[in-house]
């Protein structure tokens, strides 16, 4: 199957299916992290190195070697990726699901304060006021979860110091993919995080003897589907989503961590959590639908010059 140009991928729904699909399994992925019987650290050590051996088999499939200048643009990425997954994990373990993955959902507010002056990106009132709506939203769920027994402070510090780490790798994945492939990038993304990460893990200790065939298998499916998986479908889409939409998406994250939660885990989920939800979600239709129009607009455009001859 062809590659798609960059004005098919962005006048069509596949970029942002991509970014939802990841999205979605990111939510989901924290609900296995939870379940797992070793603290974060081990989960994020068996992780990267899992997920660095399937993107290496992948350039292997591709015929891609990694190269040391693909190597050294993934480098600040990966530490970024490693240490925040380190924060991350530890944070859904001590804290309630739906607090570590919200605290993650003040990443657009953030990424709207810098997507312009790095990527040139203009910045509409109505993608910043749907940005200040969906982080109201936010505000709600975490108004509604913040009784829970099982909130932790520190928990939620370590979320916020890891949603700083992400917001620095989203960014630079923005930018570093407008010249690395998607597998080179994630191969050197995951084995700089690996490599960051594995002497801090072999310092605490590994509980290799801890993990039983059920953590194994969360591992595995971690791995392959918020892992891997979705950090490829999201790689492969940036250059075609704008960065201040897709991070928009990502508040759908939580949404999901925190119907998941409740669902699996079984914990708390009062009114004001599913009231916080729905602005939420209302606000991620909102801005994907300005931005397929826009991007409808943009390639209409760019025909019709192209018929008629005009242009630089």
């Amino acid at each position: 199957m062809r590659g798609l140009s960059k004005t098919e991928a962005s006048s069509g729904a596949l970029p942002l299916v991509a970014m939802l699909i990841a999205i979605v399994t990111w939510g989901l992925g924290n609900i296995l992290i939870k379940q797992t019987s070793v603290d974060g650290l081990n989960v994020a050590f068996y992780r990267l190195w899992f997920g660095t051996a399937v993107t290496l088999v992948l350039l292997v499939l591709v015929r891609h070697r990694l190269t040391l200048r693909e190597l050294r643009l993934s480098a600040p990425a990966g530490r970024s990726f490693g240490v925040n997954m380190v924060l991350f994990f530890t944070a859904l373990k001590i804290t309630t699901v739906a607090n570590a993955t919200l605290i993650g959902a003040l990443q657009p507010a953030i990424v709207l304060l810098i997507a312009g002056p790095l990527f040139g990106e203009r910045v509409g009132r109505s993608e910043i006021g749907w940005t200040a709506v969906s982080i109201a939203g936010v505000g709600i769920l975490i108004a509604g979860a913040s009784s829970s027994p099982e909130w932790s402070p520190l928990g939620d510090g370590m979320a916020l110091l890891a949603v700083l780490l992400f917001t620095g790798y989203f960014v630079a994945s923005k930018r570093i993919r407008e010249s690395v492939s998607t597998v080179a990038y994630m191969a050197g993304v995951h084995l700089g995080a690996a490599v960051i990460v594995t002497p801090v893990a072999l310092i605490h200790g590994l509980e290799v003897a801890a993990l039983s065939a059920a953590d194994w298998a969360r591992i595995l499916i971690i791995v392959f589907t918020s892992g891997v998986g979705a950090h490829m479908l999201v790689n492969w889409a940036h250059p075609y989503v704008k960065v201040s939409v897709s991070s928009v998406i990502v508040l759908l994250t939580p949404v999901v961590a925190t119907m998941g939660a409740w669902v699996v885990l079984d914990e708390s989920l009062t009114a004001l959590q599913l009231l916080g939800g729905g602005v939420t979600l209302a606000a991620i239709v909102a801005v994907t639908r300005r931005h397929r129009a826009s991007s409808v607009d943009v390639t209409e455009t760019a025909v019709l010059r192209e018929a008629t001859g005009a242009g630089g």
